[in-house]
């Protein structure tokens, strides 16, 4: 899409989404910010030796529902990624392992050694559902939200194989009883609907709820749970993978090893975090703000803005959280990916375009191509099948080749600077003619470029136009309003600040204005924003006639 800019306000941002349903549930409809211990500062890990103790869950094989493929990786990744800021006393449940009565006994045993001031770090990555509720009159909705655990089997009476909302609300108020903070990390979702429309001829993405019925058990409530109002949990931080209205897809990312795996987006950014990029100040402790701010920008480009991390509590966000790892700086990832595709068409085609991209793609065989081209059609399909160009001639091929490879290699550069971002109204599709905006905000660095990469891969430039301020007012989010036009598919706004003036990236953008150069595009941008104080901003727009 070639923008048509409407215009240029700098306004602040409207109030924030609803908060995530199982979240509000666990919490009660009057839940409180959370208030850590003062102590909980940057020099209370050392000195204090308050200890972070964790429970790290993650199931890709059910017994009696459909397997997963990313969860039993994260939860390798998040242990790692705890044992690395010193966390010793941890216990890890993969699959057949984590069983209902086995999680209940462990965290027991976790709270029993506990001491006031002591964190329990509670991570779970796997599927999520609603049930009917059980204790009649304490949903909303009626609807009971649930962790799928191994033994988890529909026909089998509640709760075998499950964690109710209700009992996971118990855990945590025990736990504020004994003066225990609890970070809750949830990598699952229990209901919702997917942001945009999945393209069947796309690769078949695995999602984190299972959708079941059960027959009418006439059970009774467990009385400890059935008892009393929901209290406030002033000693929990929740991070939900995704909004209550939103599905958790698995996607291509790394494991533990840096090795290629599906994972969920959560997680993954969770455990880059605790590696030291999330702290901003440097500082060797994670604040609120920091792990909130690292997580909503990495996951909404992980996911390609198919869904939003519910980070709670607000407010409160100065309050220290987690240590972070001494570790040097990571190596910058030097090579182009190269992706997997799948051609449909005429067999002269197929062979046409595997002829002319070789050099670029992974030919091995895959279920799970990253780019599906339709020749007939004339579109190219992205893995989590978002149509992202339409009208493609052959050579048209190579640059959405190259946009995907220059997309992927700044995602994992400055993963610690990210510019926030957003499209306002919303992340759904876009039409002719409509007026959509691009929204920045954590803009640390007055210096100010953008430009955007359209479907087939065409860049057009966009700040600092002549005319334009070379700087930017920080203090203010920036909103820049467009009217939706032709050629449709994905468009990607990719934005640099600095703290000084970013010349050579001006003039160098300005001479690929309206050519298809992404990957020459990417290769400038990573020069310009890898050394010195810089920020990067990565937003999709998605659009159709």
């Amino acid at each position: 899409m070639r923008f048509s800019m409407c215009s240029r306000p700098w306004l602040h941002f409207f109030r924030a989404r609803c908060l995530n349903g199982f979240l509000r549930r666990l919490s009660g409809q009057r839940m409180q910010v959370l208030l850590l211990p003062t102590l909980l500062c940057a020099g209370f890990f050392s000195e204090t030796h308050a200890d972070i103790r964790a429970l790290v869950v993650g199931i890709d094989d059910y017994q009696h529902a459909s397997p997963l493929h990313g969860a039993t990786s994260d939860a390798e990744d998040i242990e790692q990624a705890l044992r690395t800021i010193g966390v010793k006393d941890l216990i890890k449940r993969l699959d057949s392992a984590a069983t209902r009565d086995r999680l209940s006994a462990d965290w027991q045993q976790l709270l029993a050694r506990a001491k006031p001031g002591d964190m329990i770090v509670f991570s779970y990555a796997g599927h999520g559902a609603q049930e009917k509720e059980r204790i009649h009159g304490s949903e909303e909705d009626g609807l009971d939200e649930v962790l799928l655990l191994f033994d988890f089997d529909p026909n089998a009476p509640p709760p075998t194989g499950r964690l109710y909302d209700d009992e996971l609300h118990d855990w945590f108020v025990k736990a504020d009883q004994r003066d225990v903070e609890v970070l809750f990390l949830a990598d699952a979702c229990h209901s919702g609907t997917l942001t945009r429309s999945v393209d069947p001829r796309a690769a078949k993405l695995s999602y984190r709820n299972y959708g079941y019925e059960i027959p009418d058990f006439d059970l009774e409530p467990v009385p400890d749970l059935a008892a009393g109002a929901i209290e406030d949990l002033d000693n929990v931080t929740f991070f939900a993978a995704a909004q209550e209205y939103e599905k958790v897809p698995e996607f291509m990312l790394f494991d533990a090893n840096w090795q290629p795996a599906q994972r969920g987006a959560l997680s993954w950014a969770f455990s880059r975090a605790l590696e030291g990029p999330a702290d901003e100040n440097a500082d060797k402790v994670l604040t609120l703000s920091e792990l909130k701010h690292f997580l909503r920008a990495n996951v909404r480009a992980i996911a390609n803005s198919r869904q939003t991390p519910n980070l709670l509590p607000e407010g409160k966000d100065d309050r220290s959280l987690l240590p972070v790892a001494s570790l040097g700086p990571s190596d910058s990832r030097s090579s182009w990916p190269k992706p997997r595709i799948k051609v449909l068409g005429n067999p002269f085609a197929v062979e046409r375009v595997g002829r002319t991209s070789e050099h670029l793609i992974d030919a091995t065989p895959t279920d799970m191509p990253d780019i599906t081209f339709d020749m007939e059609k004339r579109q190219a399909i992205s893995i989590e099948g978002d149509v992202i160009a339409h009208n493609l001639d052959d050579h048209d091929v190579l640059a959405v080749i190259e946009k995907w490879q220059a997309l992927k290699r700044l995602e994992y550069e400055r993963y610690g600077d990210r510019l926030s971002t957003k499209i306002i109204p919303h992340d759904g599709i876009h039409r002719r003619g409509e007026e959509v905006s691009f929204y920045f905000s954590k803009i640390e660095q007055p210096y100010f470029v953008l430009y955007s990469l359209s479907g087939d891969g065409t860049l057009y430039f966009h700040y600092p136009l002549d005319g334009d301020q070379a700087t930017i007012d920080g203090s203010k989010p920036l909103q820049l309003g467009f009217e939706v036009t032709p050629p449709y598919g994905a468009d990607h706004m990719v934005a640099v600040t600095s703290s000084e003036p970013l010349t050579q990236l001006i003039e160098s953008l300005l001479e690929l204005d309206g050519t298809q150069s992404a990957r020459t595009a990417a290769e400038e941008t990573l020069a310009a924003i890898r050394s010195g104080r810089r920020q990067l901003g990565l937003q999709g727009l998605y659009t159709a006639p």
